[in-house]
């Protein structure tokens, strides 16, 4: 039997992005000051608190969500995304690999309306079999288009691109899968900074 993990209504996704939309992102890019205070001192400057580090660092956000840093090993890294899970299910049995898609497609479309509603049309939407699908806004994201199709992941996505540097790239995207040991599905609100120009851990560090 499918069981949800996460779902957060649309209402709480659009106060989510309100909030993340009044971050300074140039400062966030260069990473997480060393040491505990200083650490402590910079999230609150967000209006974050930090929670724990893994693979960067996860806070909670004034709105109450809990919003991950994605970085390389090692302190001091780039913040390369920060991703907010809007909803989350697992999938019991391979047969709950339908309904969990089902679920998945329902609340991605009132998502992104919600999104649509606050920042316009995305520059482009749709699904991981489309030859159009965007290339990744960092290195190694979702892998090659024979991976995405393999996979079918993202299953869908929207993208919203500024023509400023270091503005994010902004994504909602669809994982699901209905087979192996990750069977389920998830629904990601992602700020894509600028990429590690030297992760630590080398060529194949997935960020």
């Amino acid at each position: 039997m499918a069981s949800v993990i996460a779902d957060h209504p649309p209402q709480e996704l659009a106060a989510e992005l309100a909030g993340l939309l009044r971050v300074d992102w140039r400062s966030v890019w260069p990473g997480v000051p060393d040491g505990e205070a200083g650490r402590d001192e910079w999230c609150t400057g967000f209006g974050w608190r930090p929670l724990w580090s893994q693979s960067g660092l996860w806070v909670r956000t004034p709105q109450g969500g809990r919003l991950h840093l994605a970085a390389s090993p090692g302190p001091g890294r780039p913040v390369t995304r920060a991703s907010y899970d809007v909803w989350k299910a697992a999938a019991g049995g391979a047969s709950d690999g339908e309904v969990v898609l089902a679920a998945g497609l329902d609340r991605y479309a009132a998502h992104l309306a919600r999104m649509t509603a606050a920042l316009g049309a995305p520059g482009w939407e749709g699904a991981w079999d489309r030859p159009d699908f965007p290339e990744p806004p960092a290195p190694g994201r979702w892998g090659d288009a024979d991976e995405r199709r393999e996979l079918r992941a993202p299953y869908r996505l929207a993208q919203w691109r500024y023509p400023h540097p270091l503005a994010p790239v902004i994504v909602l995207a669809l994982d699901c899968r209905d087979t192996g040991y990750a069977a389920g599905g998830t629904i990601t609100l992602t700020f894509h900074g600028p990429p590690d120009p030297n992760p630590m851990g080398g060529p194949g560090w997935l960020l």
